[in-house]
């Protein structure tokens, strides 16, 4: 990128000079704007906000970078956009297109025509691309059948270590009515913050599901709303998840994370709690039934971390114990023990 140099603020300069230098200012924060959602997409693309300690990139955004979550979800758009459209990014990167033009393609550009929209955007000017811009969006809405065949609504996987099980898939099919509910009820929930930092559209279905049984049972509101079941070999400590479709595999982080706080049912021996009950629940309250991973702040699907593990010395004492959602507790997992340690540390979450 071309550097661009901010002009020196002098008050009382002519008009002239004046516009020249707001202009010349706006230039350089069009261009700095460019420059961060370029660096932003690349955060995303390598998943380096895992390098950096944090389970996602929302969290990264939000705790690392003081992100809104508009902010966030404006940034996450625009890179996305970039990662779909590598010919509109190529032109961001070398200059020849401006950002403000850079957005309008990206409304309506297809990986099939974005060659011919760069082109368009480079040699036309900015009002006259807005306008071929509102054209086409006005057309495609006119077009659209009032009955859409039912589409596929798959359902996004949580991330996972390159050791992890493969993933399960679950799909979910949807008329146009469903999907474009779905779709308003999701941005409604991560405008008002009811979606934990991260989550995706899984996350938020679990969630939804996890309200309606707490609201129906609330028995359920000083525990899971619902157990689930691993089965772990004495021998290899393999472990396994009990479901409809058979015993599924958990990565190690995963078992880990869940020896920290489950109840253990051996063999002629009476059930016991990782973490006794009086004092997890003295520590979700101290950290007021929130996860502490600085971005995150997720209340739904909470369990009880240690931040020095068992196997090194740390013990149920509160001092060594933080509220952590399922997500991070086990990205916590599977950092190494200085990185964890480090990063407890840095949020004061210990």
């Amino acid at each position: 990128m071309t550097p661009i140099t901010l002009p020196d603020f002098t008050p009382g300069r002519p008009a002239a000079q004046v516009d020249a230098a707001l202009r010349q200012a706006l230039a350089a924060c069009d261009r700095a704007r460019e420059c961060a959602v370029l660096w932003f997409a690349e955060v995303q693309r390598r998943r380096l906000y895992r390098d950096l300690g944090y389970p996602s990139l929302e969290t990264y955004a939000t705790g690392e970078l003081g992100f809104s979550q508009n902010r966030y979800w404006q940034f996450k758009r625009l890179a996305d956009d970039l990662d779909r459209l590598p010919a509109l990014k190529e032109a961001v990167e070398s200059g020849d297109l401006g950002w403000t033009k850079a957005q309008q393609v990206a409304r309506v550009a297809t990986p099939e025509t974005q060659h011919q929209w760069v082109a368009k955007a480079v040699t036309t000017g900015r009002r006259e691309l807005e306008q071929a811009v509102r054209q086409l969006r006005r057309r495609k809405s006119n077009n659209k059948s009032a009955i859409a065949p039912a589409p596929q609504l798959p359902m996004l996987d949580t991330p996972t270590a390159p050791t992890a099980p493969p993933p399960s898939t679950i799909t979910l099919r949807a008329d146009a009515i469903q999907l474009a509910r779905f779709e308003a009820l999701l941005e409604k929930a991560h405008k008002l913050g009811l979606v934990p930092g991260g989550a995706d559209r899984l996350d938020a279905v679990l969630a939804g599901l996890e309200a309606l049984v707490t609201a129906a049972s609330p028995s359920t509101a000083t525990g899971p709303a619902a157990q689930i079941i691993i089965h772990q070999c004495p021998d290899c400590h393999e472990a396994a998840a009990i479901t409809q479709r058979g015993e599924l595999p958990l990565a190690p982080a995963q078992v880990e994370a869940l020896a920290c706080d489950a109840h253990i049912r051996q063999p002629g021996q009476a059930n016991r709690a990782a973490i006794p009950p009086k004092t997890r629940a003295t520590v979700l309250a101290r950290d007021r039934h929130r996860c502490a991973t600085p971005g995150c702040g997720a209340t739904r699907f909470l369990e009880v971390h240690h931040v020095t593990p068992r196997a090194r010395g740390g013990t149920n004492r509160p001092d060594n114990l933080v509220t952590l959602c399922g997500r991070c507790h086990r990205f916590a997992h599977e950092l190494a023990p200085a990185q964890v340690g480090e990063g407890m540390r840095r949020g004061d979450v210990g």
